[in-house]
């Protein structure tokens, strides 16, 4: 994705359809029942008499049109968003990053699982809409910032959504702790650096949303596999994956909650996920990424 920019937005549209029943007016005419004949006069051959008419059906009546039978109205259903907004803080303003931080809530994680990530590289926070103002404005003021992604995203709850991190594909060594405190790297060949999130409800509490964050690398291959989805069989090329579950983060937020993926002071060390995912060089000059997380659960449709 090319780097511009542009204005950060807040993060914040369902149309009602009304229908009205349709009455068909079907006017029928009918004749009406004639009298007895008269006899002729005596001497006249008598004419054969004319047949008699039979009741018929008269007057105005209402047909209501099949297809405007009354339908049933369909009730609401919750439909899930996640706003994404990625910026770019060039790395001799990292300090002024800071004062974000005292809007946000860093103690969201488990303490193994907060140490691992900063090994890795990485920073989480948790933050709440009615505080958006002064981040927005502290965001604002760095000079030289860059906004590469601010989108509001729709996909189904439970299917993962790929965010990829890098403008094009590069060659990279990328180094990992693990979930047993071991350090292990390989190099990637023509890969890109991806945020794997998938959202859903969460089933104690309808109102609260779980977001899980894993960090992967895709890397190109050779030719290309079918994938089958809801249009049919689609082409896409072959890539090999690594998922760094070890990386991850699962977190259950309320309504007006996003989350801060952000690089840790780890993210110096050459080569570690924090450093690879969340740097980047343009033009000769560095930067650090700041990654915010928003999902939140819409209701749509129905009818009044």
């Amino acid at each position: 994705m090319r780097a511009h920019r542009s204005s950060i937005r807040d993060w914040t549209a369902a149309a009602l359809v009304r229908w009205m029943p349709i009455v068909l007016l079907v006017a029928a005419c009918a004749g009406c029942k004639s009298g007895a004949p008269g006899r002729p006069p005596p001497g006249q051959p008598q004419a054969e008499a004319a047949p008699e008419i039979q009741d018929a059906d008269t007057g105005i009546t209402l047909v209501r049109a099949d297809h405007a039978a009354p339908r049933k109205a369909e009730p609401p259903r919750l439909a899930y968003e996640l706003a994404v907004l990625h910026v770019l803080v060039p790395q001799e303003q990292e300090a002024a990053m800071e004062k974000i931080w005292n809007f946000l809530r860093e103690d969201v994680l488990e303490a193994q699982t907060d140490l691992r990530l900063r090994q890795n590289g990485l920073r989480v926070g948790v933050g709440h809409a009615q505080w958006w103002e002064p981040i927005k404005a502290a965001l604002e003021a760095i000079e030289g910032h860059q906004v590469t992604l601010e989108t509001s995203l729709r996909v189904p709850a439970g299917f993962p959504l790929s965010l990829e991190l890098d403008s094009e594909a590069r060659e990279q060594t990328l180094f990992c702790v693990g979930s047993d405190g071991m350090l292990s790297g390989s190099t990637w060949l023509d890969s890109r650096n991806v945020l794997r999130v998938t959202y859903g409800p969460d089933l104690r509490d309808a109102d609260r949303i779980v977001l899980l964050v894993v960090p992967e690398v895709h890397q190109k291959q050779d030719g290309w596999r079918w994938v089958r989805t809801e249009a049919g069989l689609w082409q896409v090329p072959r890539q090999a994956l690594r998922a760094f579950d070890a990386a991850g983060f699962v977190l259950t937020l309320g309504p007006g909650e996003f989350v801060l993926l952000a690089p840790s002071d780890q993210a110096r060390v050459y080569g570690l996920l924090g450093g690879a995912f969340l740097t980047r060089e343009l033009q000769g000059r560095h930067y650090r990424s700041y990654v915010f997380l928003r999902p939140e659960a819409r209701y749509v449709g129905g009818h009044d």
